[in-house]
């Protein structure tokens, strides 16, 4: 019997694991894969992230790995610096498999915490309408066992088995929006400042009028360059995936430029399957995590940041319910309120939700005030990288606000200037 049994043990799941544990809670953390285990991911994290790996006494570790510290943003709707947070003025990009372990090791080291990897989850242990525990078995072995816990967290991706099991209700869907193919490049040169950039191009080969690249500096001299289509395209695109690649990059000679001659390593990968959604996030016995609880296209990379914050989120809850400040029921709907507050307004963002609720003249604006601004500029930034609240800036509330003040500060300087 456990306070908590977590399925899935990557940065959401073993972050909460560490958390929990941290506040005197027992934990079977459960993985699938044997690590270290490479996942499709862009691998970028920011100061919200380092933030709470240092509350799990991980940072040190993170930071000791040979990853450059890739201080601005150079995207195609926004350049700036980070900003400086806790001493911290930059972004990581740390491969999943090197990345990964870094929690886990920690978690196997922990006295509060049970892991076994290369074990399966096959199905969810139910008293009434409550979930119980889980029954799984490991890797070579044709026997079940059965966990019990107070709580079940699923940390187990988009196509997690815990929500599956539970039927989790999904909320503000939008279809998959972009194919991406990834590739590791060793030996490119690092920008100046080095950056996380990313551009736009179009790729009529495939059909595709939208397509993008990136390009992120990562662990082990390797560099993450990335190329996307839009949705639609994907079935064109991968009938020959590695060759479309390549072509798609050659539409972008800032990117080529920069790659030069360096040597691909190991193979292109690539998926359509990208999902938009928020889920419910708990429910009686169980709650989500990370990508089970929302996913969305990784072109704002927010990914491991949004996991991050969310098992803070999600810990400070069920401590609450367990040390008898809150209930049950009043835990799960304040972990589905803050949760929300936290990722819905970049959620909108990158899945273009926030701009259909605003008009496109204001929009168009907004988009123009960006580069006419770096003040704007700079605090669009933060807020990607959740050093403000992207509420401030990510809804529609607040981006009429913004194109309405710059429209009366010009009218003002017009006055003055009469």
């Amino acid at each position: 019997m456990y306070d908590a049994i977590i399925v899935g043990a990557r940065v959401a799941g073993a972050t909460t694991a560490l958390l929990l544990a941290q506040r005197g809670h027992s934990v079977l953390l459960l993985d699938k894969d044997r690590f270290p285990s490479p996942v499709i991911s862009t691998h970028v994290f920011f100061t919200d992230c380092l933030d709470v790996f240092e509350q799990i006494g991980i940072l040190d570790e993170v930071l000791d790995v040979n990853a450059p510290r890739l201080t601005r943003m150079r995207f195609p709707y926004v350049e700036g610096d980070f900003p400086d947070v806790n001493g911290r003025n930059f972004a990581l990009c740390i491969r999943r498999d090197v990345l990964d372990e870094i929690p886990l090791r920690a978690c196997q080291r922990h006295l509060n915490i049970d892991v076994r990897t290369e074990c399966r989850v096959h199905e969810l242990e139910w008293h009434d309408d409550r979930v119980v525990g889980v029954r799984f078995s490991e890797r070579g072995s044709s026997d079940d066992s059965l966990a019990n816990a107070r709580i079940v967290i699923g940390a187990d991706s988009r196509h997690s088995t815990v929500a599956r099991e539970v039927g989790a209700d999904a909320y503000d869907e939008v279809p998959s929006l972009f194919a991406w193919y990834y590739g590791y490049f060793r030996g490119v040169p690092l920008d100046d400042p080095p950056s996380v950039f990313a551009a736009r191009t179009s790729l009529p080969k495939v059909g595709a009028e939208y397509a993008a690249s990136f390009v992120f500096p990562c662990d082990d001299d390797l560099t993450l360059v990335g190329f996307g289509v839009q949705r639609d395209c994907f079935d064109e695109f991968r009938k020959d995936y590695r060759a479309n690649y390549f072509a798609g990059l050659e539409t972008l000679p800032q990117v080529m430029e920069r790659l030069g001659d360096t040597p691909l390593e190991g193979a292109i990968v690539g998926t359509g399957d990208l999902p938009n959604f928020l889920r419910v996030p708990a429910g009686p016995g169980w709650a989500l995590v990370g990508d089970a609880g929302c996913h969305k296209d990784p072109h704002t990379i927010q990914g491991m940041g949004d996991a991050a914050r969310s098992a803070v989120i999600l810990a400070e809850e069920l401590d609450a319910w367990w040390s008898g400040s809150k209930t049950e029921i009043e835990a799960a709907r304040a972990y589905h309120q803050r949760r929300d507050d936290d990722l819905k307004p970049m959620y909108d963002f990158t899945t273009n939700r926030l701009q259909a609720h605003v008009d496109e003249d204001v929009w168009e604006r907004f988009s123009e005030l960006t580069w006419e601004d770096p003040d704007l500029a700079q605090v669009r930034v933060s807020a990607i990288a959740h050093a403000i609240d992207p509420a401030s800036v990510y809804t529609p509330e607040a981006v009429q606000n913004i194109v309405a003040g710059a429209q009366a500060s010009t009218r003002n300087q017009g006055v003055s200037g009469r």
